[in-house]
């Protein structure tokens, strides 16, 4: 075989290889958010796991998926978050953050829940928070306290740089605690209130123009239903900006068709001691 034409052929398989490799099994994106900058900061290039299989997803961890409610585009928008719940878990959310069939996941460091403070430190606690750079987030007074939201670093910062012990307390509220179990395929789910609020989305997608739901109870071609079985495997997807980024909180159950895949590896960022990282 001459030179040239061997050449031609390994170029060839080489660059088939390599698109196999990169639509099936790994692709690289560029991420383009700050929702979950505890992690993954807006530019920094990522490999994704694409090749599906029991710990991809996986539970706790980063991954990269498309939103479920625009079913009308062709590329719908790419969003990363943390993978809380698989299919069969028994989430239950509350003040104290999520639980996992039982095991606590505690609130995330950016999160940005409501605190309230005493009124007459008003003056010491403007000029320590503005020293420290953190901004006065939908601020209110009542009678004896000031109200305020800031992430939870924020608070353990203002806390060491307060010249007095202070109590800073974190009240809950707008955030409702509710229980219910991930989707999995195959398997029969009960329908209650809980469960059509969560998976409401999810169940109308499968079961197209034959669902309704009508005064809180489901019906499937106008028979009434006590429960549903899904076509698909569902995650829960948290980010961790809860006040600011978009996940399962505002998507609702992510479908398995919707998740792309484990973040594994990113190959490139500006800051120079986020390169090479694997991603956890």
């Amino acid at each position: 075989m001459k030179p040239a034409i061997r050449y031609i052929i390994i170029s060839a398989i080489v660059i088939i290889t390599v698109v196999i490799v990169r639509w099936f099994f790994i692709g690289s994106y560029r991420i383009t958010s700050d929702k979950m900058a505890e992690t993954l900061k807006a530019g920094d290039c990522v490999w994704v796991n694409k090749l599906k299989g029991k710990s991809n997803p996986g539970q706790n961890r980063i991954v990269l998926y498309s939103s479920p409610l625009r079913r009308d585009i062709a590329k719908p928008p790419l969003f990363i978050g943390r993978c809380i719940g698989t299919p069969g878990d028994v989430i239950r959310m509350g003040p104290d953050g999520f639980r996992v069939n039982g095991r606590l996941l505690p609130n995330a460091p950016m999160m940005q829940p409501t605190f309230r403070i005493r009124r007459d430190i008003k003056e010491q606690l403007l000029t320590t928070m503005e020293s420290l750079r953190i901004p006065l987030r939908d601020a209110k007074e009542d009678s004896v306290s000031l109200i305020f939201r800031m992430s939870l670093r924020e608070k353990e910062l203002l806390t060491r740089n307060l010249s007095q012990v202070v109590q800073i307390e974190m009240i809950d509220e707008h955030r409702m605690s509710y229980e219910f179990v991930i989707p999995r395929k195959g398997k029969a789910l009960d329908i209650n209130e809980t469960s059509l609020m969560v998976c409401k989305e999810a169940i109308l997608t499968e079961a197209g123009d034959a669902a309704v739901i009508r005064d809180g109870k489901l019906y499937i071609n106008g028979e009434e239903k006590t429960y549903y079985f899904f076509r698909k495997d569902y995650y829960w997807i948290l980010s961790e900006n809860e006040t600011e980024g978009i996940d399962s909180r505002h998507l609702g159950l992510i479908p398995e068709d919707r998740v792309i895949g484990n973040i594994w590896y990113c190959w490139y960022s500006k800051d120079a001691s986020r390169r090479f990282k694997k991603i956890r």
